[in-house]
């Protein structure tokens, strides 16, 4: 197959907008990961795996400890969800997207391995997922990387990564999320994330809330685990923007101790103030300057990252831009907020949040099945906001955006990396008046 067939080939397996038409179909079910590993020879045994879970902040701290061992020149892939806009973004060989032609290559193989080794009928349908963990697996392993960094994708026990058996894992901040999956209580959902605690581990933990670090205490002790707790790491050099990000740098910086203290690798620790400067990851407070307006966006799309993003818009805040720091004081223009949602996230709460700063919004689509409609959106924002309109898409609520704000105006997007992907496409390849193009 080549790249466009094997992503076809990809695409003809289940996600969560297919699901529901198999509800027989165990979502979670790491037996059928079992075997896929098991018909390719284990592959995961060529690198030492890192699992990421939380339920903020696991992109960045797998952004962060990515740069750090690419200073060191160790070979690491990172394998993280959802892309912004190229589905290679998800697997990535020392911090560029894996090539096409490697895509390929695996995905070619898996469907020859499971013509020749089908899955059993009683474990289910094979899911989209699961077949991106894997193709991720076999990338890593047939390039030689020395360590893999894993983000789970959606809890943590029964995730499809959760296959590995990581002698290190990290825990970042866990709250509210994915309660329908999780549980509705910290207890339940921080149960679920510790679940990816094997054995002997070390688990490298940031603070956590009362509720959750006593469950992460427990499984470390049933595990015969070792918790280490990390603290923050502040760095005036730091790429990516937001004071909540020493705690992610504090995270990774732990976990590369323990690398390289436990597991002999080479790194110098004097390497981690330039690691941490790299800024290779779009939609975090990525700015963009366009059609005389600032545009912000930043994949938030929980209360708790949307409550840290808020205080970035304060108006003692700082955003990144232009000066002899790399940053400018944040002035008080007028703001507006362009705003999207899945259908499974808090949107109501996150929008309650964001209207203690913002008091103009647009509502819009965002294409993807799991997106939630605007007429809910509009339910929810109803009386939050002094100016709510909405749009059809991101093109119709650019052209909204540069209608009725004045030059000069600030514009966060957020609410998904979805909409924030579609977004980022508009302003890097659009030149010329978007009220002229419309929404083409």
């Amino acid at each position: 197959m080549n790249y466009s067939q094997a992503l076809g080939y990809l695409d003809s397996f289940l996600n969560l907008e297919k699901l529901s038409q198999f509800p027989q179909n165990s979502f979670f079910n790491l037996r059928r990961m079992e075997h896929l590993l098991r018909i390719a020879g284990f592959p995961d045994k060529k690198f030492i795996p890192v699992l990421i879970a939380g339920t903020t902040g696991k992109g960045s701290t797998g952004f962060f400890l990515e740069s750090i061992l690419r200073e060191n020149r160790i070979p690491v892939g990172y394998y993280h969800s959802p892309h912004v806009e190229d589905i290679r973004e998800r697997v990535r060989l020392d911090g560029a997207k894996a090539p096409k032609i490697l895509w390929a290559r695996g995905l070619t193989r898996i469907k020859a391995l499971l013509a020749k080794h089908p899955l059993p009928a009683k474990l289910g349908r094979l899911t989209y997922f699961e077949i991106m963990t894997f193709l991720a697996i076999l990338v890593f392993s047939e390039t030689g990387r020395e360590i893999g960094i894993f983000e789970i994708g959606l809890g943590g026990r029964l995730d499809a990564t959760n296959v590995l058996n990581a002698p290190l894992v990290i825990l970042t901040p866990i709250h509210f999320d994915h309660t329908h999956f999780l549980g509705n209580t910290i207890a339940k959902i921080a149960r679920e994330k510790a679940g990816i605690i094997k054995k002997g581990s070390f688990v490298v933990t940031v603070r956590q809330t009362s509720e959750a670090a006593r469950v992460i205490k427990k499984v470390v002790r049933d595990n015969d685990a070792r918790l280490i707790r990390a603290g923050i790491f502040r760095n005036r050099r730091r790429g990516l923007p937001g004071d909540f990000q020493d705690i992610n740098a504090g995270a990774a910086v732990r976990a590369a101790e323990i690398l390289r203290s436990e597991f002999d690798f080479r790194i110098d620790p004097r390497s981690y103030s330039g690691a941490l400067s790299g800024k290779n990851w779009p939609g975090r407070l990525e700015c963009f300057s366009k059609w005389r307006r600032t545009f912000v966006l930043d994949g938030a799309h929980n209360p708790v990252s949307i409550g840290r993003l808020v205080k970035t818009f304060r108006p003692a805040s700082h955003l990144p831009g232009q000066g002899s720091d790399g940053r400018s004081r944040f002035r008080r223009s007028r703001k507006w907020l362009v705003f999207g949602a899945m259908q499974d996230k808090d949107s109501g709460t996150m929008l309650r949040v964001l209207s203690c700063v913002f008091d103009k919004i647009i509502l819009t689509g965002v294409q993807c099945g799991r997106a939630k409609a605007i007429r809910l959106l509009a339910e929810e924002a109803k009386d939050l906001f002094k100016v709510t309109i909405p749009a059809q898409n991101v093109g119709e609520a650019f052209c909204l955006v540069e209608e009725i704000s004045d030059p000069g105006d600030l514009v966060l997007v957020t609410g998904s990396f979805y909409l924030v992907g579609e977004a980022r496409k508009i302003l890097k390849f659009r030149t010329r008046n978007i009220s002229k193009q419309g929404t083409k």
